[in-house]
């Protein structure tokens, strides 16, 4: 899998993911990371460590829990697994992750 196509994926799993709290508070999200980070919608997959700290920034420790489920989405949209996933943070299980796609 190419790097465009494996972005995609993980626009649509965070996506996804967001959508667990309703389309308006996913759309403050998105305008919170752009506004206050400068961390536009398209630009995520490549700076995960900023989306990672922004959903911290809103969340605390409750932003674990949309990143597990921004993790449970990709494993099942690529159909992938790995040993020892859990021993990573999100940065570095989407950064593996990468690895594994690119084959």
């Amino acid at each position: 899998m190419d790097d465009s196509m494996f972005d995609t994926t993980v626009l649509e799993a965070v996506d996804e993911a967001l959508s667990i709290m309703g389309d308006n508070v996913k759309k403050s999200i998105y305008y919170f990371l752009e506004a206050d980070l400068g961390l536009g919608y398209n630009r995520i997959p490549s700076d995960l460590k900023k989306f990672h700290d922004g959903l911290h920034l809103l969340f605390g420790a409750g932003a674990n829990i949309l990143e597990n489920h921004v993790r449970t989405c990709l494993k099942r949209k690529l159909a992938v697994s790995f040993p020892n996933e859990s021993e990573l943070d999100f940065v570095e299980f989407v950064v593996r992750l990468r690895e594994i796609c690119r084959g």
